[in-house]
């Protein structure tokens, strides 16, 4: 699931919303655009306990234990920021698809599938036009061996791939390790060619 679910570059409207006057959260933004991510997650974490009502920080502290590989600690990041955000709805609907995006690789990747599909389900509930959840229902799906709730959630994000956020796109689910069980599989293929794939 690792390569099914896109990372997406983050907003830079966030940026000025973690507190652009404080010279920590500055450094720690700083330190994870430059890939230094031990560093940005200690600066991050210490930003999350002084303010723990800071989505932005648990948001990009999620990121970096993302980038980290720690994708168990990165999930229970990311459920504090979309916790935090509850009724204040502090993010963008934009920036919620993406941390929702990323709840859901935290979830796939780190063996969780059951809370990535329930995440999923939820959002589609929320937002049935967005693509990428059902893309990634399929993913979920299809490490679970669950070929036609595979290809019928595959149908569906292609459906709407008109609604991708900007800047993002559609994966190619060909090079996508969740579906390499289905490279020589007819019923995938024979999506493939419909999507337009060769």
């Amino acid at each position: 699931m690792k390569s099914c679910l896109v990372l997406l570059l983050l907003a830079e409207a966030v940026h000025g919303q973690i507190a652009a006057s404080d010279a920590r959260s500055e450094r720690a933004l700083q330190e994870f655009r430059e890939e230094k991510y031990l560093e940005a997650e200690r600066d991050f974490r210490e930003i999350v306990r002084t303010d723990s009502a800071n989505v932005f920080a648990q948001f990009y502290l999620g990121q970096t234990l993302f980038r980290e590989e720690k994708y168990a600690d990165a999930a229970v990041v990311y459920e504090r920021a979309r916790a935090g955000d509850g009724d204040r709805k502090v993010f963008s609907s934009d920036q919620h698809c993406i941390l929702t995006d990323q709840l859901v690789m935290a979830y796939g990747i780190s063996g969780q599938l059951k809370k990535s599909r329930d995440l999923l389900e939820e959002a589609i509930k929320a937002d049935p036009e967005y693509p990428l959840n059902y893309y990634n229902l399929a993913c979920a799906f299809a490490e679970d061996g669950d070929k036609s709730k595979t290809l019928a959630n595959l149908t569906l994000a292609f459906q709407r791939k008109d609604h991708v956020l900007q800047g993002e796109h559609m994966p190619d689910p060909r090079s996508d390790s969740s579906f390499q069980k289905y490279l020589q599989d007819q019923d995938f293929l024979k999506l493939m060619k419909e999507l337009g794939y060769k």
